[in-house]
């Protein structure tokens, strides 16, 4: 489901964005990302695309160069919550956004009726669009929700995938007899997920604490961006968890795999990546403190040096003295410019 409408910038702003938001590498810590500009940056500089894979109209977009990268999103909110790490990593890879299929994309009435999402599914989706873009293998990088979509492809198309970046991924997910009966509820029930009871405050409980102190309004992005999300979708998708489990063949998984993991997880995020790194023979361990669960929207220089890194981009910096105390870069550079304020 698509949420934001493709802004028409000019090249001028473009240009100035660029300009505004480039690292100088004569700084230590690199210079913070203003959300608002660099989203209409993404929107202006990449290609946009929709493809109709099998009665779902699904709508991406592509934006640098280099080798394929593709993003998977967690369970609600859409890609262009990607967009300030696509933007630090559009001069080395080929970034590719796209939503996941939701009721509204559908061309076919009633499908979800008679036709449940599935894993599988999504898989193929996955695949459709690669095919649709040219690209015979590609990298992954999933937020949670999205690590059932890549186990999914690296065990039903492991010649499609080259490595997988995991954010508090997992293979299984147990839900309470409750949260299926919200599931099941949630199906039917029309509207976002704004108007649920409790949910701003539980989120920002969750996740508010991460973003940079002097930035408000990346929060506002985040839960504006999250809040569209139809609860019919986001019922469908949690519905997933309670027959997701890949357990079974994490250990026939031949392709490098990164756990990103960060404090705060919780004990049940922290489970399920043990589990995987355990179980998973190439797996490895990136430790991300104070960055949250959402790191690729409030740390995304500090991710995208990690997948840099992993994936053997060209452009990767050290930052010692960033990484050595715990500062989120761009949170850093922006108490850095606050304190030049009169």
């Amino acid at each position: 489901m698509e949420t934001h409408p493709v802004g028409d910038a000019s090249a001028d702003s473009a240009e100035i964005a660029e300009h505004s938001l480039a690292e100088s590498p004569s700084e230590t810590c690199p210079s913070p990302l203003g959300w608002a500009e660099v989203l209409e940056s993404v929107r202006a500089q990449s290609a946009h695309w929709s493809l109709d894979v099998e009665g779902a109209v699904l709508r991406g977009q592509t934006l640098g160069q280099g080798r394929p990268l593709y993003f998977l999103n967690g369970i609600s909110g859409n890609r262009e919550l990607f967009c300030l790490l696509a933007w630090l990593l559009k001069d080395d890879f080929c970034c590719v956004l796209f939503d996941y299929r939701s009721r509204g994309s559908n061309t076919r009435e009633n499908e979800y009726r008679t036709q449940p999402l599935t894993r599988s599914m999504l898989a193929k989706d996955l695949i459709a669009i690669a095919d649709a873009q040219g690209h015979p293998t590609f990298s992954l990088f999933a937020a949670p929700f999205g690590s059932l979509i890549a186990l999914a492809a690296l065990m039903e198309f492991p010649v499609r995938v080259e490595r997988v970046i995991l954010l508090g991924g997992f293979a299984h997910r147990r839900l309470s007899l409750f949260e299926r009966l919200l599931c099941g509820l949630g199906r039917w029930l029309p509207g976002d997920i704004s108007r649920v009871p409790l949910r701003s405050t539980l989120q920002c409980a969750s996740h508010q604490r991460s973003f940079p102190p002097f930035d408000a309004t990346r929060w506002d992005f985040f839960a504006q961006n999250t809040g569209r999300t139809a609860i019919g979708d986001l019922a469908d998708r949690a519905s997933l968890l309670a027959e997701f489990d890949l357990r079974g063949g994490l250990s026939q998984v031949q392709q490098p795999v990164l756990l990103i993991r960060t404090e705060n997880e919780g004990a049940i995020s922290a489970a399920g990546q043990e589990e995987l790194e355990g179980e998973l023979p190439r797996a490895s361990v990136e430790q991300m403190p104070l960055a949250g669960q959402l790191a690729y929207l409030t740390h995304p220089h500090r991710v995208a040096r990690a997948m840099r890194s992993f994936l053997g981009g060209t452009s990767s910096e050290e930052r010692p003295s960033c990484e050595a105390s715990g500062l989120d870069n761009s949170a850093a550079s922006d108490h850095k410019d606050e304190s030049r304020e009169p």
